[in-house]
């Protein structure tokens, strides 16, 4: 049986951090290679998500998500001491601050065609079907229905509220 887990990688130190993280609680890979690193937290569906500071925005961003073996592999790299790595370390969401929306592909107001949701632009929509709906597309336009500014403002008046 053990040679059956430590086949599947269920041995190594990374799967043990990586059951340790959290929304709250997430790991810093220090990459020297890219001089940027990476910061790994639990989405709000349990999924590994990257952090990382842009320099040019002045924000943090939220990466696009990935299989969840690939940010693993970082880790194990960083751990075993891989030259692209300095090291690792835990670190709170609340030392770096919450990522903001960073406004790319659609520029008007869109509903998700899956779940109806209106998104007023931007990645939050991306964010938005890696979350909910664990689908990591560049083309989010196929799940997006244009929907004209105004319309969003008549559901104030829906129910008789009026």
């Amino acid at each position: 049986m053990g040679s059956e887990s430590s086949g599947r990688g269920v041995d190594h130190p990374a799967d043990v951090v990586l059951g340790e993280i959290s929304a709250r609680l997430g790991v810093q890979i220090i990459n020297d290679w890219s001089g940027k690193d990476d910061y790994l937290f639990r989405g709000p569906h349990g999924r590994l998500e990257r952090l990382k500071y842009s320099e040019s925005l002045g924000q943090w961003k939220r990466g696009l998500y990935h299989i969840d073996e690939v940010l693993r592999d970082s880790l194990v790299r960083s751990i075993d001491g891989h030259s692209q790595f300095t090291g690792w370390s835990y670190v709170y969401r609340e030392q770096l601050g919450e990522p903001e929306p960073v406004v790319i592909d659609i520029s008007n107001p869109a509903r998700c065609t899956l779940c109806h949701e209106r998104f007023p632009s931007g990645n939050a929509f991306g964010w938005h079907l890696a979350d909910v709906h664990q689908i990591d597309t560049d083309e989010k336009m196929e799940f997006a229905v244009p929907e004209p500014e105004n319309q969003h403002t008549l559901n104030k008046w829906a129910g008789g509220s009026a």
